[in-house]
């Protein structure tokens, strides 16, 4: 019989599968030298109980042997067709018979379960993103059922010559004792990167269809290959030499936080490094330093920063950019990963006619670059039993992994990042928690997963965490914290006064309240922005307010600027606006889009979260305390400004309707139990706030679930909210994959009935929001994208440049507003990023309306208040 084939699709003649897995073996040697950091080199042979260079050649083995089930009738004579009755993947395969190839020598005997053989045959099958389920009668002996799709002598015969063939080049590779579970599950996302490396088909075409047949000859030319080749792909370790300077890693002169990392921070290995002071004191910067600190210590240099929403990913790319300056160059590049990366104008042009850009930018890649900067969902997909999640874990070995806006997770994303830093522990990683309101539930929760044997002393040392601060937590058990003096000068450097005023207004008078603060800003200028609980009070607020200010009545010549910006609008419109707000208002605006002397901002809680921008005043729905801080640190946030004589210290006013509870509005969005008490404590304490001397004490009262309810609160409504938060928890742990020290068989870790794609995983509970592709007609009939007809809707099947035109054009909304609908473009978007959209008859269709100002607007959904 002919050699088996393992390519053939998109190249002149087959490609041999013998060259494949040589091919793939190559890829992982060379890939240990240019894409493993020391410290992760380190970390696999410890896990494999072998010698560096004994680990290298065994990972090695470990990707050549991935696609040995491809010696199999099946897929050789591709008969039957896949996922009919008779066929089995070669995945399958693979996981079915290497044990035995690889133990035994031909002798039928059942392989113990988790013996290396076992451990590396559950491994590689999962190349193909999701592990195989046991199968307790086929490991090891091939039964009478399974032996017409294995093949007979033939196939088991070629697939024993691949194996030693492939261990007679490697120099017979030492296979290790013991291959624990986690370590495993993790390496397999290292053979999926390898696989999609060997598999370029115009990499074979050029290189590999005329290498040398002899398989050691082939070897040294596929090496040489693979090294030229592999510094294109992005896939480089980011160099620290350069990072050496604290002015270098902060953009400046550093403050006293920022110097106390850089001075009082020495971290022995891998930890959790927790930094907690108020907005806008350079926590960010901290982090770069702590992200030095930490590469430099553990031998992992990369970074992974997350956030909680596009707008902010966006804003800290940027600034990721910059801090990566010295670290990242065009085989090093900084990659953005969120849903809609693509249509970040300045990301776009980072990666223009960028092969490197290219190709990480692919489905599932960007996690693998040596410095990324990506929405949290990216990263907590990793610990989700979804398909290729160990490719996200793997994403993550050679980082520092930083969480910033720790406080805007809810209880179901805690619980998902509790387990992902159960992960880290293992691996290795270490991990920043960034926030400048966060509970001391959370910091013990999170510490404790991390650790996976939380000890005593850990425990007190979270109790103690200083405001502002940061805390250290290695895996060892090492504590560390910043010195006294410089505890007393992070105090005295942050501390200014500010002031909120809480104001109760009779229902329905809302907006004459705003209209009554916005007055001496129209008089004599300034910068203010208003911000609303729900998108639909935005657009309520804002119609309002407009057509009071800028009235058609001739009353006066003075146009009086007002933004609208929220989440709702047509995609390539609400990038547009949040560019605008984020530069205008923003630390360096530009001739573009310049300061304004007056501006109004009407925006909803996009505003709180990591963007960095300054209001002379912000006026704001009543919301729990930690959110009220947030808003008030985007008052007066940056001392280059002169402000307007009206106001005379940074001052939030808080707006709070005179009603016994609260709007369902809100009730639905936060807990009763944290209004009450905001409510309360609002009150009670006055309008003058000192930053940060007040901020943790408040933050605790209303947010720490481990502290009993505040004198004189809803006792009920204390329990309602604890109880509810353990309901997020516990469906969390429906759809986790287990803590490494729990894991049995692979097979725990991916989800085979999960869609291909990660559409179906939710790292949000309740956030399902769908696109709506709007599709305006004209009296003749024809179809646009646009309301002024100038975009035609594209028709027939959709090139990659129509889905990027049609997504620009989508606007958001939640599936229970869409529900039911039909969509005729169902199946021709089937294979698109849009099968999952729904067609909108615009402007007006199903009680949504697509308003050019207002975006779009749910009919009966208005401000009560």
């Amino acid at each position: 019989m002919a050699d088996p084939w393992g390519k053939r699709w998109g190249l002149p003649r087959p490609y041999l599968l013998k060259w494949h897995l040589l091919d793939t073996a190559a890829v992982a040697y060379v890939l240990w030298d240019v894409h493993l950091p020391a410290g992760v080199r380190e970390w696999i042979g410890a896990q494999l109980g072998l010698s560096p260079e004994e680990a290298r050649r065994f990972v090695a083995l470990l990707a050549g042997l991935h696609d040995v089930g491809k010696a199999c009738p099946c897929f050789q004579n591709q008969d039957p067709p896949p996922g009919t009755v008779g066929w089995i993947h070669h995945a399958n395969v693979t996981y079915l018979t290497l044990p035995e190839l690889l133990s035994y020598s031909g002798r039928e005997h059942r392989i113990p379960f988790r013996s290396s053989p076992y451990r590396m045959a559950e491994l590689l099958g999962g190349h193909h993103g999701v592990f195989q389920e046991r199968n307790t009668g086929a490991i090891g002996r091939r039964t009478s059922r399974l032996e017409g799709k294995l093949g007979g002598p033939g196939f088991h015969q070629w697939r024993r010559e691949l194996v030693d063939g492939l261990r007679s080049v490697l120099g017979d590779p030492t296979i290790p004792e013991h291959i624990g579970g986690p370590a495993a599950g993790v390496l397999a996302g290292f053979v999926i990167l390898t696989d999609w490396i060997a598999s370029d088909t115009d990499w074979i075409k050029n290189s590999q269809l005329s290498a040398p047949t002899n398989p050691t000859q082939r070897w040294s030319h596929t090496i040489t290959s693979m090294r030229v080749r592999l510094p294109g792909l992005g896939l480089g370790v980011p160099e620290l030499a350069g990072l050496v300077s604290i002015e270098l890693l902060v953009s400046g002169p550093p403050n006293p936080l920022q110097e106390s990392i850089e001075h009082d921070f020495h971290p022995t290995g891998p930890g959790l490094l927790v930094i907690t002071a108020g907005t806008g004191s350079g926590k960010t910067e901290a982090a770069f330093v702590g992200v030095h600190r930490f590469g430099v210590a553990t031998g992992r240099p990369g970074m992974i920063m997350c956030l909680p929403t596009q707008a902010t990913t966006n804003a800290m790319w940027i600034r990721g950019t910059s801090f990566a300056g010295a670290a990242a160059s065009s085989d090093r590049p900084v990659t953005l990963a969120h849903t809609m990366s693509a249509f970040f104008e300045p990301y776009r042009d980072y990666c223009a006619d960028d092969v490197v850009m290219g190709w990480l930018n692919g489905p599932r890649k960007p996690l693998l670059a040596g410095m990324s900067v990506v929405t949290i969902d990216q990263v907590l997909l990793a610990a989700l039993a979804t398909r290729f999640n160990m490719l996200r874990l793997w994403g993550l070995l050679g980082k520092t992994l930083v969480v910033d806006e720790v406080h805007a997770a809810d209880p179901y994303m805690l619980t998902l990042l509790a387990r992902l830093l159960s992960w880290c522990g293992f691996l290795r990683v270490p991990v920043i928690l960034i926030s400048a309101t966060l509970p001391r539930h959370i910091t013990r929760e999170l510490a404790a997963s991390y650790l996976n044997n939380f000890d005593a002393n850990a425990s007190r040392a979270v109790e103690e965490l200083s405001y502002p601060g940061w805390l250290y937590v290695g895996s060892d058990g090492t504590v560390q914290r910043p010195a006294q003096d410089s505890v007393s000068r992070m105090h005295d450097f942050g501390r200014r006064r500010t002031r909120i005023d809480y104001c109760r207004y009779q229902p329905g008078r809302r907006v004459d309240g705003i209209l009554g603060y916005l007055e001496s800003a129209v008089a004599s200028g300034g910068c203010v922005a208003v911000v609303c609980s729900t998108v639909a009070s935005a657009q309520h607020t804002f119609e309002q307010i407009n057509a009071v200010l800028n009235s058609h009545d001739g009353s006066s010549s003075r146009k009086t600027p007002v933004w609208l910006l929220h989440a709702r609008f047509p995609y390539q419109q609400r990038l547009q606006i949040e560019t605008e707000v984020i530069t205008r208002f923003g630390k360096s605006p530009t001739e573009q889009y310049p300061r304004p002397d007056l501006g109004i901002v009407v925006t909803t809680t996009i505003l709180e979260q990591s963007l960095d921008v300054d209001f002379d005043l912000i006026i704001s729905d009543l919301v729990p305390i930690a959110q009220l801080i947030q808003r008030l640190g985007r008052v007066w946030r940056h001392a280059v400004y002169t402000r307007p004589a009206w106001v005379m210290q940074p001052t939030l006013v808080v707006l709070d309707p005179e009603l016994a509870g609260f709007p369902p509005e809100w009730r639905s969005i936060y807990p009763e139990y944290e209004l009450a008490a905001t409510r309360r404590l609002l009150a009670e304490h006055g309008p003058d706030l000192v930053v940060p001397d007040d901020v943790d004490r408040l933050v605790q009262q209303v947010h720490n679930r481990d502290l009993p309810p505040i004198d004189g609160a809803d006792a009920t409504a204390w329990s309602k909210r604890n109880s509810t938060a353990l309901e997020g928890k516990s469906m969390a742990g429906f759809v986790t994959i287990p803590a490494p020290h729990l894991l049995g068989d692979l097979l725990e870790l991916t989800n085979p009935h999960v869609a291909e794609d990660d559409v179906d995983a939710s790292t949000r509970l309740g956030v399902d929001n769908v696109w709506l592709i709007p599709q305006y007609t004209d009296t003749d009939g024809r179809h646009w994208l646009d309301a002024d007809h100038r975009i035609p809707f594209p028709g027939g099947s959709l090139s990659d440049s129509d889905v990027m035109t049609m997504i620009a054009a989508s606007v958001r909304c939640p599936l229970g507003w869409v529900r039911g609908w039909d969509n005729p473009y169902r199946a021709r978007w089937k294979k698109t990023p849009l099968v999952d959209a729904y067609l909108f008859p615009a402007p007006e269709h199903g009680g949504l309306h697509l308003d050019p100002e207002l975006g779009l607007v749910k009919e009966g959904l208005s401000d009560a208040l």
